[in-house]
């Protein structure tokens, strides 16, 4: 049993510090920020022309402009590894039962990482604004049911007494990365309504992902072999990794591999991002976004490995060897059980069908429903809602926020949020103008970034926009969502 936890602590840690799709609930209130426009392309900045990004001589790395964000809805570091108590205050303990009260029953990580190269931004004299950008998008998600959790560190025991089978079709995992092309267009409509377009092309880098039909452990009562019931599928599109039908798996990693696929433009998709707003009142406004409303087809080096049936795991052989010293010891053939064994095993029992062919992955989708209202001048109150589609989950978050324009040059902003089920986050975001450059940075869980061992949420957004044409007497905060 010690083996099951060693694993699931290794699977939950690599991937509890790995790099949610777009959660910006902090900067969707930014009006003063053109970044705030990738969550509501309805948005009018108040600048006529602004430019960022890494290809912005000098101003584009002071600081780089990038977007880091990780979420998961159940547990932190500190639920798996904590110091302990008593005798053991001074050591770090592995709380496998405190894991355990965390654990829901659908568990998902996510994680985004995003570099902006170039963004662009120019507002017309009727208000009009068409947007340019172009960036890198790392993706990765994954989804573990409670009955992974149960299975690694109780067995089957309890399923087999209820004669059920362990269902696992629940578990996935997806990691991509493309490159984004946008081009946007906003606008006002009359006095009141303001919307907004933006279509994207994607150029797939690299995905590895599952899809899993059904995935079931059963547990027979008497000899205690353990059968696998699988329908599922590993995609992949990448030059680094291979799958050959007589080697099961195996690696051609390197720069080669790394550069072909970064700089490969055969995987195509499109995206779309959507915007409305609507302003009740001159204090009272509402607004909806929809964004990443699209998909990609995967191309270069594109394999599918399908599994259908079952096969039955009969247990492993021990037995005694005798070392180099002539010593006789027992346990494992370390020569037959290795990886790669393991591996041809499971593809043989699986009689897994590897193919090469295209497929399609869809992205993660977000709906932003929100509100302001204009208490005083210089002081608006928010309201957010946002939904985000991610394979078989809907996620949720509320967001209430405190909004400033202090002076013509600078806006404070500062958000409460209920997300991955928990109300500690705490978001704070600022932009400061200096002459033609604005500098921002804004983050939805400020606790996470100090304590990300006891943090579900952490994430940070920042960059230097050169703006042109500003309202030099601006002050009033937020009219427009």
């Amino acid at each position: 049993m010690k083996i099951y936890k060693l694993i699931i602590v290794a699977v939950l840690l690599l991937l509890s510090f790995g790099a949610k799709s777009q959660q910006a609930s902090t900067l969707y209130y930014m009006d003063r920020v053109f970044q705030s426009q990738t969550v509501n392309v309805a948005e009018i900045p108040s600048n006529n022309l602004q430019i960022g990004g890494l290809l912005v001589p000098v101003f584009g790395q002071l600081p780089p402009a990038f977007y880091f964000n990780y979420g998961n809805n159940s547990f932190c570091y500190n639920h798996i590894i904590h110091h302990g108590e008593g005798r053991m205050k001074d050591s770090l303990v592995l709380d496998m039962p405190l894991l355990m009260k965390k654990i829901h029953k659908n568990n998902y990580i996510r994680g985004e990482f995003r570099l902006d190269y170039l963004n662009f931004s120019y507002r017309t004299k009727s208000d009009a604004v068409i947007t340019v950008n172009f960036s890198d998008r790392f993706m990765f998600g994954t989804n573990i049911p409670r009955t992974f959790f149960d299975f690694m560190l109780h067995g089957n025991r309890q399923y087999m007494l209820d004669g059920e089978a362990c269902d696992l079709s629940r578990l996935s995992f997806n990691a991509t990365g493309f490159h984004e092309l946008g081009v946007g267009f906003s606008t006002s409509i009359r006095e009141k309504v303001s919307v907004g377009g933006r279509m994207k092309l994607l150029f797939g880098i690299a995905d590895l992902s599952t899809k899993t039909g059904s995935l079931d452990l059963t547990t027979d009562p008497e000899m205690y072999f353990i059968t696998v019931s699988a329908d599922m599928q590993i995609r992949k599109s990448s030059g680094i990794i291979d799958y050959d039908v007589i080697d099961s798996t195996f690696y051609n990693s390197g720069l080669n591999g790394l550069k072909g696929d970064y700089f490969s433009f055969k995987n195509l998709g499109i995206g779309l991002d959507l915007g409305v707003n609507y302003f009740v009142t001159d204090k009272l406004t509402v607004s909806f976004s929809a964004t990443d409303i699209g998909f990609i087809n995967w191309l270069n080096d594109a394999q599918v490995a399908s599994a259908k049936g079952e096969f039955t795991f009969e247990g492993i052989n021990l037995q005694f060897k005798e070392n180099e010293e002539g010593k006789l010891s027992f346990g494992v053939d370390e020569e037959r059980y290795t990886l790669q064994h393991i591996a041809d095993t499971l593809v043989d029992l699986f009689d897994m069908d590897i193919r090469n062919k295209n497929y399609m992955t869809w992205l993660p989708s977000n709906i932003f429903v929100g509100a302001t209202y204009q208490l005083y001048e210089k002081l608006g109150f928010g309201f957010l809602y946002r939904g985000e589609l991610y394979r078989k989950t809907y996620n949720q978050s509320f967001t209430l926020s405190v909004n400033s324009n202090i002076t013509h040059w600078l806006s404070l902003h500062a958000s409460w949020s209920f997300n991955n089920n928990t109300a500690m986050n705490l978001g704070l975001g600022f932009s400061a103008r200096l002459g033609f450059v604005t500098w921002f940075i804004v983050t939805d869980d400020v606790i996470g970034l100090v304590f990300p061992q006891r943090a579900k949420t952490v994430n940070m957004r920042m960059g230097c926009n050169l703006t042109f044409g500003h309202e030099k007497k601006v002050s009033k905060t937020v009219t427009r969502l």
